[in-house]
């Protein structure tokens, strides 16, 4: 269980113990408040999100392969950074590994493709270390 979920029972439980001993008026707006706050259990807190990313290609920020328990994964999305606990499985893990192995030989990034069941990783595109630096111009001192 969560800790979003255990403190939206706690929550829940301490508010019922409260009505139950109140008025009608009480435990109708403790049932109204109790329900309006259930989405909020499912909200991570800083935990790995236990569902799959939606549809779309990201950009992996950081990784870890735990062998038979779970792949996890710091994606670049929209608005902020996510962070996202997949299923293991040997072929994306392994997909994984080359994918970081290549990527960091070639000094270039790793990308994720999912379809909403199916996720899929590789290397991304060159970045931007191969582009020679412009020149700047001399600073003027004292002039």
């Amino acid at each position: 269980m969560t800790y979003a979920i255990t403190l939206w029972l706690a929550f829940v439980l301490a508010a019922g113990t409260i009505t139950w001993f109140g008025t009608r008026k009480q435990a109708l707006a403790f049932l109204i408040l109790a329900t309006a706050t259930a989405p909020a259990a499912f909200l991570t807190l800083g935990h790995a999100a236990p569902w799959e990313p939606a549809k779309g290609h990201y950009t992996v920020l950081g990784a870890r392969i735990d062998v038979n328990v779970a792949i996890w994964v710091l994606l670049d999305a929209d608005p902020a950074p996510k962070y996202y606990r997949l299923p293991y499985s040997a072929q994306q893990a392994n997909e994984l590994q080359n994918a970081l192995d290549t990527a960091e030989a070639n000094g270039t990034g790793v990308g994720l493709t999912t379809d909403g069941e199916a996720a899929g990783f590789a290397e991304e595109g060159r970045s931007g270390a191969d582009v020679p630096k412009q020149a700047e111009p001399q600073a003027i001192i004292g002039g």
